[in-house]
């Protein structure tokens, strides 16, 4: 069963992008992990440019957003920024708040401690749950005990910005309802404010990404070399191991599609569009080589000619075989037999023997 495992890669792969760089092994482990979760106040996602963060193992709230904590103040002073609730005030300090990105943020323990609120960090959605009264501590609860009860890496999208496949633009996530079915509810936002709801079964394949994940593609794909391997192109228009320059991954604002813009060594660029299934990394991945075909084999240039052309011939390796047509439909190790739909290849010492068609 797949289960979101492009999107619980997507927030697995990004955390920590933020975190101080050390010097050296003893630094680097010292150094404090800072990675930005969502936050919802009385049940209801804060959507900011800023975020909460869970550094290590404890959520900070950025000062910039406690205006919309109930009973929860913050002013200027003299002496730096005080902050202060029904309990109790407090001038933030290297004990209860963090700097990131050159902007302040005060411990959630601290505010705990000062206001009329309550709450609770919820690691299944990478989100901070803050309540300030009975109605908001039922409906943060609600959406809590949907968290609870979700298939492992389900959660993880809740309170994220995303791309749906098959609908234009973004969304947010802005709450999830499920009662332990196969179906689960997501309550969405388009980029226009229009609310609407998303059914998920979770025995399907994932139907968004976060925008995290897009980024992480970018960084790890953009400007990367590469070698087609057009068995894992539908209808491809290049040779197959043909070098070209990945010269970006992004959206279809249309679709929500993942395309891949590709630089030919001409200068031609041309776009494909990857399968809405699966872990896109894994599909980027597949797609191409990274290393020059040649120096993986001995091939004559009789036999990468005929690579190239997408033919299999008597004599060639099994090695070559896979360049030419990529992974068989299966294979028997013991007579030496590689499948593919209807054709036929037996091998002997390693080599390609015979070629039927049935």
């Amino acid at each position: 069963m797949k289960r979101l495992v492009v999107i619980l890669t997507a927030l697995l792969l990004v955390v920590g992008l933020g975190s101080p760089a050390g010097t050296g092994k003893a630094a680097a482990a010292a150094a404090p992990a800072y990675n930005e979760i969502s936050t919802f106040v009385d049940g209801k996602l804060i959507i900011s440019t800023a975020k909460s963060l869970l550094v290590n193992s404890s959520a900070y709230v950025p000062v910039k957003l406690l205006d919309q904590i109930p009973g929860i103040s913050m002013t200027k002073t003299a002496t730096g920024i005080s902050v202060s609730g029904a309990k109790g005030a407090t001038t933030l300090n290297k004990d209860n708040s963090v700097l990131y990105n050159n902007s302040n943020y005060v411990a959630f323990k601290t505010l705990l401690n000062i206001g009329a609120i309550d709450g609770k960090y919820a690691s299944s959605a990478y989100s901070l749950f803050i309540w300030s009264g009975d109605e908001g501590k039922a409906k943060s609860n609600a959406t809590l005990t949907a968290l609870s009860k979700l298939p492992r890496n389900f959660g993880s999208v809740v309170g994220k910005k995303v791309y749906v496949y098959g609908f234009p633009g973004t969304h947010w996530i802005t709450d999830v309802q499920y009662d332990g079915s196969s179906s689960i509810e997501y309550s969405m936002l388009k980029d226009d404010g229009t609310a609407w709801t998303l059914d998920q079964d979770i025995y399907d394949e994932a139907m968004m990404y976060t925008v995290e994940y897009l980024q992480y593609l970018k960084k790890t794909f953009n400007g990367t070399v590469a070698w087609v391997r057009n068995s894992q192109i539908e209808d491809s228009p290049f040779k197959n191991m043909e070098k070209v320059t990945i010269k970006s991954v992004q959206a279809d604002n249309e679709t929500g599609d993942v395309d891949v813009v590709l630089r030919r060594a001409s200068g031609e660029e041309i776009t494909i569009t990857l399968a809405p299934v699966g872990d896109q990394i894994s599909n980027i991945s597949s797609t191409f080589l990274y290393k020059s075909p040649r120096t993986l084999t001995n091939s004559s240039d009789k036999m990468w000619a005929a690579i190239v052309a997408e033919k299999v011939v008597v004599g060639m390796t099994f090695d070559e075989v896979y360049f030419s047509w990529g992974d068989p439909d299966r294979t028997n190790e013991s007579l030496g037999l590689v499948v593919y739909g209807n054709v036929y290849l037996y091998f002997y010492n390693g080599k390609l023997k015979s070629i039927s068609e049935l």
